[in-house]
This record gives structure tokens, C-alpha cells and sequence, in this order.
């Protein structure tokens, strides 16, 4: 059985989308340490306006899991994080430490939204990079606008130093035909860093990390033992490994085929 680390999960009781319950947190957690999980970053969802109270309602939620993993005896590491929806505002968050990184590193989790890129997106990255904090944004397979034009992420990798982090669940197909093409040309291209399972429930997004690195070392040898070396040093707040990355090179064909469409 391989060991795993998952950074992106939505486990914490009662937060977001979710686990609603400890028990159905729990019940989850069981399942993913007998697939081999043995670190668990809970991520749920910042809320990026009614965030006064934010940070002591983790800490509470997360301590009563942490009593329940006890417990139940599970051999699991809990690690606190967030998923941070990126706002015009998320760098005054972070210099106010109202945010939550990643098992306490310098890594945030960012999203956008799946529909719209953002304008502010730069000036919010070069404000937080000018912070020392590191940037690793969530399922960039699952975005429209990568989606339609997956390029600018060359941007968001050599200029930037943005990592990104694929849901393992987009590589076998649950968030549609579109993603999951995405997920794999990215792979195949070099452009990512990691792999969660974005966890939210038993049955509904439930935990698919082990079957998601196994497609994707299908579609790229030893891109498995990356991402999981890498998930340690997100936690260790080291430098990740990076594949080369590669541009796709389209034929005369291939251009008139697209012009003709």
C-alpha cells in the first residue's frame, strides 16, 4: 500500500460544503487511512467577508476531531489549512494574518473562481510573493479560462513560481470531459506540482487520491513519486520539484483544422 499525503480536503465538521458532522468526518478519515493516507490537510473554504471569527472556529472544530481520531485510535495527522478564494483583499488578509496556510508553512491554498479570471490576480500574487508567502492554486484543470486557453499558466509558472495542485478526482473523469482532458494535457506538459483529493464527502467527492496517482503515472512516468515527495515539502516549507516543462507543438494540420472551427 502506498502512503500518501492529502493537502486538499473539506473534512473539518460544519464549515463549508463539506463534512456536515464529526462522524461523517470520521467515518471518512477511517476510510483514507486504510488507503494509505497518513497526513491530512484540512481545507475548507475561507470566508473572505465574515472572517472576524474565522480562526477560533477552526481551531474549536478542529480540536474536537482531533479528540475523536484519539479516540478511534487512528494512526492520521490532522494539519490545518484553508483554501482561500482569491479577492482583492486576500493580501491585507494575509498581512493581518487572518489566514490560514498550509500545516503552518508559507504555502497558501488560492482558487479563483471556475468561471471568471480575475483582473486583480497579478497584483494580489506580487503583493503576497512581496510577503514571503508561496502560492500554490487549487485545481487549475477544473477553470474555464484554462480550460479554453491553458498558456497562460506558462505565465503563472516561470514569471510567477505558482505551483499548482490537481484534484485527483478530474483525472478520472468526475468533473466532466473538459477537466479532465485539461488535467491531462497539463500532466503530460509539465505543468504541475502536486495532487489532493479535495475531499468534501462519503459518497459525493468522496477520496480519490490513490486512484488518481495511479492514472496520472500512467499518463507520465514517476509523476506519482513527485507529487508525493512534493506534499512533504509543502508540509516542510521546501522548495518543490518541478517537471520540465514542455510547449505543445501543433502541426500545419492541426492550425488549419483549428482555423476551420
Amino acid at each position: 500500500m502506498i502512503k500518501m499525503i492529502d493537502l486538499h480536503t473539506h473534512l473539518l465538521q460544519g464549515i463549508d460544503d463539506g463534512a456536515s458532522t464529526l462522524e461523517e468526518s470520521l467515518a471518512i478519515l477511517k476510510t483514507m487511512e486504510k488507503r494509505g493516507v497518513t497526513k491530512v490537510a484540512l481545507s475548507s473554504h475561507f470566508p473572505i467577508y465574515k472572517y472576524d471569527n474565522y480562526k477560533s472556529e477552526i481551531n474549536n472544530k478542529f480540536k474536537l476531531l482531533q479528540e475523536k481520531i484519539r479516540a478511534a485510535d487512528l494512526n492520521i495527522k490532522l494539519i490545518k489549512a484553508s483554501e482561500i478564494l482569491i479577492s482583492q483583499n486576500t493580501a491585507e488578509l494575509y498581512y493581518n494574518n487572518k489566514l490560514i496556510s498550509i500545516g503552518h508553512s508559507d504555502y497558501l491554498l488560492l482558487e479563483t473562481s471556475l468561471n471568471r479570471y480575475p483582473k486583480y490576480f497579478f497584483d494580489v500574487i506580487h503583493d503576497l510573493k512581496a510577503m514571503g508567502a508561496k502560492i500554490i492554486i487549487a485545481h487549475p484543470e477544473r477553470y474555464h479560462y484554462v480550460q479554453k486557453d491553458y498558456t497562460i499558466l506558462y505565465k503563472w509558472l516561470e514569471e510567477y513560481d505558482l505551483k499548482l495542485i490537481f484534484n485527483s478526482s478530474s483525472f478520472l473523469g468526475h468533473h466532466g470531459q473538459k477537466a479532465q482532458a485539461t488535467a491531462e494535457k497539463l500532466l503530460r506538459l509539465g505543468l504541475g506540482h502536486l495532487m489532493a483529493s479535495d475531499t468534501h464527502g462519503l459518497i459525493k467527492r468522496s477520496f480519490t487520491l490513490d486512484q488518481g496517482l495511479k492514472r496520472a503515472e500512467e499518463i507520465k512516468n514517476g509523476s506519482s513519486k513527485i507529487f508525493k515527495a512534493n506534499a512533504q515539502s509543502v508540509l516542510n516549507n521546501k522548495e518543490l520539484k518541478n517537471f520540465r516543462i514542455q510547449r505543445e507543438e501543433k502541426s500545419i494540420l492541426n492550425n488549419i483544422f483549428s482555423f476551420l472551427i
